[in-house]
Order: C-alpha cells, then sequence, then structure tokens
C-alpha cells in the first residue's frame, strides 16, 4: 500500500499566455498548458504525473505507468482495450511487458466486448461509470469519489500549483 500522497513538487507553465477570442481580438489565457508534479507517498514509494494540452501527435494520451518491485503496468487510453504487464518473475527468455486485451471474460467489458478482440469504445467506459455510481446511489456498493475524495484531489492540485510557484516542495495538509 502506497498511503496517501504526503508531498509534492510542481511545475506549472503557461506557454500560450494570450489566444483569440473568436471576435477578432485575443484574450489573455488563464490556465497552464503544462503541469508536472513530482510526488512522495507516506509509504517512501514516489512518481510523477504530467498534463500537457499542447503535445503535438497525440489524440487521446491518458496513459499511466506504474512500476513496482515485482512487475509493471501500462495503459494508455488511446488502445482503450489493451493493458500491458510485466512480471519480475518470468524466466530469462519470457521477460518483456505482455498484452492483455479485454475479453468477455473481463468483468464488466464482457456486456460491450462480445468476443476477444473487439475493442471497447470511450462511451462503454462511461456507461461502466454511470452503473457504478447508479450502485452507489443505491447503496449497494461505495461511492469512491465522494466530497471528501474530491476535496484531497482539489487540496492536492492547488497545492501543485502553489509548489511551482514557491518552486519548492510542499507538503499536503492532513
Amino acid at each position: 500500500m502506497l498511503g496517501p500522497i504526503t508531498e509534492v513538487m510542481g511545475d506549472c507553465l503557461t506557454l500560450i499566455p494570450s489566444r483569440p477570442d473568436g471576435k477578432g481580438g485575443t484574450r489573455r489565457v488563464e490556465v497552464d498548458d503544462v503541469g508536472r508534479a513530482f510526488i512522495r507517498f507516506a509509504s517512501g514509494a514516489q512518481g510523477s504525473v504530467e498534463g500537457n494540452w499542447i503535445a503535438t501527435g497525440r489524440k487521446m494520451q491518458h496513459d499511466f505507468e506504474v512500476y513496482g518491485t515485482k512487475g509493471a503496468l501500462s495503459f494508455s487510453q488511446e488502445r482503450f482495450s489493451e493493458l500491458h504487464f510485466y512480471a519480475t518473475g518470468d524466466g530469462p527468455g519470457r521477460r518483456g511487458f505482455r498484452r492483455i486485451e479485454a475479453a468477455p471474460d473481463h468483468e464488466p467489458y464482457g456486456r460491450f466486448c462480445v468476443a476477444p478482440g473487439h475493442q471497447l469504445g470511450f462511451n462503454d467506459l462511461k456507461a461502466i461509470e454511470v452503473e457504478g455510481y447508479i450502485r452507489a446511489i443505491a447503496g449497494e456498493a461505495p461511492e469512491p469519489f465522494n466530497f471528501r475524495a474530491g476535496l484531497r484531489i482539489q487540496t492536492l492540485v492547488e497545492t501543485i500549483q502553489r509548489s511551482s510557484a514557491a518552486r519548492a516542495w510542499l507538503s499536503i495538509p492532513a
């Protein structure tokens, strides 16, 4: 268990300070074009997060990579139906990432993938999320994205922005 994020070092940049306003003029940009954060967890583990709105060549690159002592996972939202898995325990000659494709035997995706190799779509994922939300409202499942979780995320974002301005590591308020 990683535990909560305890410290962050942010780097937020607005590289394009004004944009066309659609009326023949320009308007000042008030959001960051690139935001990065180095993060430290209570367990001592570390990580990084980056959001880049001006990177060219990508359509929907919402990715994550997780590395641990026993393996790694990699996912790109540009390839919804694929998860890449690496196990350090694989024998010589068998080491490397293997692709796992969403299939009918991976619940709840089986309701959308009629057969192995069929792709999941964005709307399929939204339907899965809405079902989880409805089940939480009905009291059938916990709601992972409640007010407390939202407040924690907002606190992280604001601390990352303050860290960027201060150019320093900052602790996350408890």
